[in-house]
């Protein structure tokens, strides 16, 4: 149930794509707050840089991200560490790159002064990355002069950012969060949610009935029927809640698979249940683009009871109880990161600041050398 370090997986997504120019020197390009800046973390970061700008980009038929021209004159609209900009796809990528690399100048040099460490296990996390990315991706590493050496450095500074907030903000930190602001913030800005989960796709035998006006209708009229009964039995707590949600989806998941041309063993249906705490970037893969969210609005729209919410693939039948009447906030602590949760924008935001604020002395040839003009896809 732990939640795993945002920024870490952030540079694996980002690394999987990468590529750069096909150059081996200079080695750096310049330092910021004196620290240095390898020429394999300027191109991961401006790779990165190119790829989110060219997700901005409105394309022209027969165009695509790999037209580098294309991105790089583009106008594009974006959001820099909460600032929206307006500008051409050069320009954009250039402000995207050096704040990425502000932003590991103040990771390095924060993680220095606080004389903070790496564990082991961290350690080993980013070597075994490595080496996955560098057996599947080697060649093109290589062939834009990114080592291993560049990768490591990169997935590091993501633990070592973990490490500094650990430091500064964990229990035995310098400013540690309190258990007062950990309660408000699960309370205002988590859910605690209990659910059965009907499915609306069959992938065993590629069954859509969200896509069958019939096959909709008969599993509504379950949804229906298994909303009743959780509102009949499921308005306890701990096992006699659990208890009523197996008997909710044991019941009622079989007759859904066999609308859908398929069978459920009952022991299967334990899967479908759900009584968890959702963190903000859980809530946040429900955003519905409109200001709302489609899990959180019904549920906060009957505080406590039982509700039916499409999510065109599934129906959940949910319910969101007080988190503290179903564990203390030890349990909380112990199975999730509450830390990164609740501090790591803010203490990402500081960081940013910091490395904007820094001295920079960079090598205005070498950052020409590593111009976004030469990316390119394929070796």
């Amino acid at each position: 149930m732990k939640q795993k370090f945002i920024s870490l997986g952030l540079a694996l997504a980002m690394l999987l794509g990468v590529a750069g120019c096909n150059v081996t020197t200079p080695a750096t390009v310049g330092t910021i707050g004196g620290v240095e800046i390898p020429a394999g973390i300027y191109l991961l970061a401006q790779y990165n840089a190119y790829n989110t700008t060219a997700d901005l980009v409105d394309f022209a038929t027969g165009e695509s991200a790999s037209d580098v021209s294309v991105v790089l004159n583009a106008e594009v609209t974006g959001t820099i560490n909460g600032e929206e900009v307006t500008t051409d796809g050069a320009d954009y990528i250039s402000r995207l790159t050096m704040s990425a690399v502000e932003y590991y100048a103040a990771v390095e040099k924060m993680f220095d002064e606080l004389g903070a460490t790496l564990e082991d296990a961290a350690t080993s996390e980013v070597a075994q990355a490595v080496d996955s990315m560098w057996t599947t991706n080697g060649d093109l590493y290589q062939a834009n002069g990114i080592g291993r050496t560049s990768l490591e450095a990169y997935l590091n500074n993501a633990q070592k950012a973990r490490a500094c907030m650990e430091v500064m903000y964990g229990p035995d930190g310098q400013q540690p969060v309190s258990d007062e602001e950990y309660e408000q913030f699960i309370t205002e800005d988590c859910r605690y949610i209990e659910s059965v989960t009907l499915p609306m796709v069959n992938y065993s035998n590629f069954v859509y009935a969200f896509n069958d006006e019939e096959m909709n209708t008969a599993i509504n009229d379950i949804a229906d029927d298994c909303l009743a009964y959780l509102q009949q039995n499921a308005g306890g707590s701990g096992l006699e809640s659990y208890t009523a949600l197996y008997g909710a989806a044991s019941q009622y998941l079989p007759q859904v698979m066999s609308v859908m041309g398929s069978t459920m063993e009952s022991a299967q249906t334990s899967y479908y249940i759900g009584s968890q705490l959702y963190l903000p970037d859980d809530l946040a893969g429900y955003d519905d683009g409109d200001g709302g969210n489609v899990l959180t609005d019904p549920l906060d729209a009957a505080p406590g009871e039982w509700v039916k919410i499409d999510l065109t693939s599934s129906i959940v039948l949910a319910r969101a109880v007080d988190p503290f009447s179903m564990y203390d906030l030890s349990a909380y602590q112990s199975n999730y990161d509450l830390l990164t949760a609740y501090k790591l924008e803010e203490f990402q935001t500081e960081l940013y600041e910091q490395g904007a604020a820094m001295e920079h002395a960079l090598d205005q040839g070498a950052l020409g050398t590593y111009s976004a003009s030469n990316i390119k896809y394929s070796v």
